[in-house]
């Protein structure tokens, strides 16, 4: 067993993502059973910090990839690279085999988080489906056959529906086993928000969590934003917020400076509606201070 249960709880103890007890569990109980897991969700609710939170609790080091839409199995499982920036014309004209960083984790025995999965095309992961499944990584080039060790840990992270992902193949998404991480609990982040900014007037920070959960709520039921507001906006808008408290600033003027700010990220720049709605919300949750 990779994770005994006597630590389940010093793990979610000892993680500054709180909340999500229930995804620490689950991660930790298919990674025991030797699963490859793929934490999916809304942008900003902690899925990376969780997954780095679980590497780090564990007696192995690890390799971190971000994916991006550029990424081929060149990246992952390696090839032939040219020399073509050496001063010599005849080293300039030959290759080296580099290693991609799925075979490197293997090879030097680390375990392996790629975030953001969906920010490249699935078929950058083809060469892995036999790893996946089966636990075999072949290297063509270098006519060698890798196999995981048993104790490998490999975990995932993906925004299911961002604008600008990829969608997951379904061969590549059935050989992960999916766990959803949802945003906090209001009472989560309100915790967070007195955390981070202790000196936020009882008002404000109910205001902040409004604009948290309207966002949220227009992008995942009326799919009018891109995006909800992520947990980490809120506590840049609580402490932008504290901040101007210290200055002098009334509660109006901050709250209404930062939710305009904090719009920007989550509104489609290339959407002019997008942006009106955002800013319509943050003028009617001011009025309100």
């Amino acid at each position: 067993m990779l994770i005994e249960e006597n630590r389940y709880l010093k793990i979610i103890e000892t993680s500054k993502i709180k909340g999500q007890e229930d995804v620490y569990l689950k991660s930790m109980r298919y990674i025991n059973l030797g699963y490859p897991i793929l934490l999916f969700g809304p942008p900003g609710c902690g899925k990376t910090s969780i997954a780095r939170h679980i590497l780090d609790s564990l007696d192995r080091e690890y390799f971190t990839i971000e994916a991006n839409e550029s990424m081929t199995e060149y990246q992952l499982i390696g090839g032939f690279h040219p020399l073509s920036m050496s001063a010599s014309k005849e080293v300039a004209d030959e290759f080296m085999y580099k290693d991609g960083i799925v075979a490197r984790a293997i090879m030097h025995g680390k375990n392996l988080l790629i975030d953001e999965l969906t920010r490249a095309p699935s078929s950058a992961f083809s060469s892995i489906f036999l790893l996946l499944s089966h636990g075999i990584l072949t290297l063509e080039h270098r006519e060698m056959v890798l196999r995981k060790p048993d104790d490998w840990v490999f975990i995932a992270t993906a925004n299911f529906g961002d604008v600008g992902s990829f969608k997951l193949s379904s061969a590549l998404k059935r050989r992960f086993i999916p766990i959803y991480v949802s945003y906090p609990k209001r009472y989560v982040e309100e915790a967070l928000i007195r955390e981070y900014a202790p000196g936020v007037g009882e008002k404000v920070a109910s205001r902040i969590l409004d604009f948290a959960e309207e966002t949220r709520r227009m992008w995942k039921e009326e799919g009018a934003l891109p995006q909800g507001l992520s947990t980490d906006g809120i506590i840049k808008m609580a402490r932008y917020c504290e901040l101007l408290a210290r200055e002098g600033i009334d509660d109006r003027t901050a709250f209404s400076d930062a939710a305009f700010h904090q719009g920007v990220v989550i509104a489609d720049e290339t959407d002019q509606v997008s942006i009106q709605l955002v800013n319509e919300l943050a003028l009617r949750l001011t009025a309100g201070l």
